[in-house]
């Protein structure tokens, strides 16, 4: 069966843990301190980042057992990068949480994850009892070789629908597979789905090459871990997986071509990359050779900031503003941006 590789530890961020998003404002309901997130939601939305966490940490302080006012608080202070005070105010709001207990036991297993501490993120995650919960807990039984553990977790899943269900029926149809190699691969899933990137993708290098030459996806699987590695810089490890790729199925071509662009670009080779994104533009997807140029401009823009810039070029989009903040210039981001939060971001002075 031809599967895609998973990815899950950003999905649960973005529909658990980040105030900014409808799915999140369908979740909180109501509540004390619904208003003063709400407040702060809105100030999130137009950029004002530093407005909208004081308005949280307000709320949270004048009502420190409220759900609501903790989650903005604990969302503002994992912002400032103090996971111990943003666990400290979910952990303030759990008592009297009632019925919403088990989102602030899941939104405690994501600041754990945020901190690293991944014993506490399955402690957490299997305490909130939500199918979401028991999914991440699955997650770092398998990044530490926990097989039947994750196993056992993941099948009582399989059936809770949605992304979280698919997810769990991905993961069980690897981890049962015959093959060592696909098995295996199932932790470096799960490490880069927990954030623990760098290791994962060294763990996945061999893995992935050594999967049998008639499986479907190989040339699926060494694209994406290609695409990965060059992401965390682990440049050396990514051409290696782009090396067996000599003749990848259609539709794949331009996709490894801007990998490897990427690649060049990482590696030093500043002018053997332009060359290789130029060509792109004439023979790949306009938007997807727009989306690497800003993705390789981002990865060098610390590094190379004139080189990151001309990689960008006229391009406008969000990759685009992000890559040009990261060289430290806001007005040519701003000028980048097409718009929404970020722009807002950028006018409200970054």
């Amino acid at each position: 069966m031809n599967r895609t590789p998973i990815a899950v530890g950003g999905l649960l961020l973005a529909l658990l843990a980040l105030p900014g998003c409808d799915t999140i404002t369908d979740l909180i309901g109501g509540g004390g301190g619904a208003e003063a997130f709400t407040e702060g939601e809105a100030l999130l939305r137009q950029g004002d980042l530093p407005a909208a966490a004081d308005r949280w940490e307000e709320a949270q302080v004048g009502a420190p057992g409220d759900v609501d006012a903790a989650t903005g608080a604990a969302y503002a202070l994992l912002l400032k990068g103090d996971t111990d005070a943003a666990d400290a105010a979910l952990a303030a709001a759990e008592a009297e949480a009632g019925e919403r207990a088990p989102e602030i036991k899941m939104r405690r297993a994501l600041v754990a994850l945020e901190a690293g501490d991944l014993d506490q993120v399955s402690t957490h995650a299997l305490a909130s009892g939500l199918p979401a919960g028991k999914l991440l807990a699955a997650e770092v039984a398998m990044a530490d070789g926990e097989t039947d553990s994750a196993l056992e977790l993941l099948e009582s899943i399989e059936g809770a629908g949605g992304a979280v269900g698919r997810l769990a029926s991905d993961y069980v149809d690897r981890l049962s597979d015959e093959d060592p190699m696909v098995s295996g691969l199932c932790e470096a899933e799960a490490l880069w789905a927990l954030g623990v990137r760098k290791v994962a993708v060294k763990s996945a290098d061999e893995l992935v090459r050594g999967l049998p030459e008639d499986r479907e996806d190989k040339p699926e699987l060494l694209l994406t871990w290609a695409g990965r590695a060059v992401s965390v810089h682990e440049a050396e490890i990514a051409q290696g997986l782009l090396d067996p790729l000599t003749f990848p199925p259609e539709g794949m071509k331009w996709r490894m071509d801007a990998v490897q662009a990427m690649v060049q670009c990482v590696q030093g080779d500043i002018d053997t990359c332009t060359a290789s994104f130029d060509k792109l533009d004439r023979t790949g997807p306009a938007t997807g050779v727009a989306d690497a140029r800003a993705t390789a401009a981002y990865l060098i823009a610390e590094d190379n900031p004139e080189a990151a810039k001309a990689l960008v070029g006229s391009v406008q989009s969000n990759a685009a503003a992000r890559a040009l903040l990261a060289t430290g210039d806001a007005s040519a981001a701003q000028s980048a941006s097409p718009g929404g939060v970020i722009d807002n971001y950028l006018q409200a002075g970054g």
